[in-house]
């Protein structure tokens, strides 16, 4: 078996379906630049470029540097539009912090939020008028309609119903499970975050990320059923920041 490079990590197959790390990388902290991540459902010219950022988890003491790092990832990407996938904020002290971020975001186009679990500890209703605040629309239970070029995006909310109408339609989450149901309901594009790949990644095998892959069944970067694609993002931050091949990432997709 040959070893070679995959995002920066060096990492050997072994027939079709393994990926082993061998030197990995360790990453302590949250200093360090963040990942951009590109996910293609098309190859088509005017596809529509949207970047989706999850688990932020602004908390006191690292809101600025979190918020810095997101900026310069997301103002590279060329994106048409901004998802929050949830657990924005990990306490109330750091809503201000939401609604500046939010508000600097909103220089790339629109910025389309949902809650996670660590956004209900604070309050959602908080949290909403947060991102509202800044200038972001709170689609937790609603479809905002993208238009691009003759097309039309159409990005709902984990609570929305199932959007009748678009070109493109995508489900921005925060947990992952939903797949099961979304893809059955018609949806192109499911985007969530919450499991950060478990912060460390051994190997993987038939696509899933081990040994987060042992609990979780869609601790996975990606994965396709039929016309509909899962994404699951590793996510911005987490409570304990420490990761092994496992790279802080916003994730662009383009649709």
């Amino acid at each position: 078996m040959r070893p070679y490079w995959v995002q920066g990590f060096p990492v050997c197959r072994g027939g079709s379906e393994w990926v082993v790390h061998f030197g990995g990388r360790l990453e302590i902290g949250l200093r360090g630049a963040l990942h951009v991540r590109v996910e293609r459902l098309t190859a088509r010219a005017d596809a529509c470029r949207l970047v989706y950022v999850s688990d932020l988890h602004l908390r006191r003491g690292r809101s600025v540097l979190l918020s810095r790092r997101v900026v310069e990832a997301v103002g590279g990407c060329g994106a048409r539009a901004v998802l929050l996938g949830g657990d924005l904020v990990d306490g109330a002290s750091e809503l201000g912090a939401l609604s500046a971020l939010v508000s600097e975001l909103g220089a790339v186009g629109p910025v389309l939020a949902v809650g996670g679990n660590h956004d209900r500890r604070v309050g959602l209703d908080r949290v909403r008028a947060a991102v509202e605040d800044g200038g972001g629309v709170w689609i937790q239970d609603t479809t905002y309609r993208l238009s691009h070029g003759s097309r039309l995006v159409s990005i709902a909310g984990p609570g929305a119903a199932v959007p009748g109408g678009g070109d493109v339609r995508v489900l921005c989450a925060h947990h992952p499970r939903v797949w099961h149901w979304a893809r059955r309901a018609g949806y192109d594009l499911v985007l969530a975050g919450h499991l950060h790949g478990c912060q460390v990644v051994a190997f993987a095998y038939r696509g899933r990320l081990f040994p987060g892959g042992i609990l979780y069944s869609n601790c996975c970067e990606s994965r396709q059923v039929g016309c509909s694609r899962l994404v699951v993002s590793r996510g911005v931050s987490d409570l304990v920041p420490i990761r092994w091949c496992c790279p802080r990432e916003v994730v662009v997709c383009d649709v």
